[in-house]
């Protein structure tokens, strides 16, 4: 008689049919807790975002080296413009295309015809972004497993990695690309409650206290090099000598 062990996918359906029977609430509560967020931060935002901004929330807590700002600004401005493109290309012939949202998007690909001025590519900030993919992912994974109690965003529209560099390059010499979809009334405050929502789960000077630490350090490290210069200066040329000449002993009077 030949015994047949259950293949992957007999295995994958009865974790399915095991998370189906616990309770919606009980799953979602076990996802958002993993990712370390409250449904209450996550009631304004639209159900197809709400997982990409809660694993952000986590990104943000857990990321090493830790997040920027102006990197949170970026990401969230993409997620942005992936919202403004689902809207005003939605081949459904009974949607409603707002005028300004159209009009927004114009200026939006016009920007992106702009030549970038600085075209340095900035280490931190891919490792970064390439977290927080990471973190996606398994948030996805998880989702899936506990029998998607949160909606699955569309990953097609949600990240682009040339365009959240370029973002975030810019936001660095200039603060004017946050009013990027400003002709839009309805993705201006979009973006604003995207960060909002994430900032309402950071601790007040969550950001300003990043950037003074990193100075103070900057500072001590200094410190520390001027302190090493001094000293090196302050040993006799004669010392240095004898350092490197190792017969140089033979030489000193008694």
């Amino acid at each position: 008689m030949t015994v047949r062990l259950p293949g992957k996918q007999t295995y994958r359906s009865g974790y399915l049919m095991l998370w189906q029977k616990v309770p919606m609430s009980c799953r979602q509560m076990l996802l958002l807790e993993t990712l370390g967020v409250k449904m209450g931060f996550l009631e304004s935002i639209p159900s197809h975002l709400q997982l990409p901004v809660a694993v952000t929330c986590y990104w943000i807590c857990c990321s090493e080296p830790k997040v920027k700002l102006h990197q949170l600004k970026a990401l969230l401005l993409m997620i942005v413009s992936g919202e403004l493109h689902r809207i005003t290309n939605d081949p459904d012939p009974t949607v409603v295309r707002a005028e300004d949202d159209s009009i927004a998007y114009n200026e939006f690909l016009k920007w992106k015809e702009k030549k970038l001025q600085n075209k340095d590519f900035d280490l931190d900030a891919a490792h970064s972004f390439c977290q927080w993919q990471c973190c996606l992912q398994m948030g996805l994974y998880l989702n899936q497993l506990l029998c998607t109690p949160l909606s699955e965003p569309d990953l097609t529209r949600l990240y682009s990695g040339t365009l959240v560099h370029r973002l975030y390059q810019e936001l660095k010499s200039t603060s004017s690309v946050e009013n990027l979809f400003s002709s839009s009334p309805k993705m201006t405050q979009l973006y604003q409650i995207l960060l909002n929502t994430v900032e309402s789960t950071l601790p007040p000077d969550f950001f300003q206290k990043m950037t003074k630490t990193k100075s103070e350090s900057c500072k001590k490290k200094k410190a520390s090099n001027k302190k090493k210069k001094a000293i090196r200066c302050a040993i006799p040329e004669t010392q240095h000598l004898c350092n490197v000449n190792r017969f140089a002993s033979l030489g000193v009077d008694d």
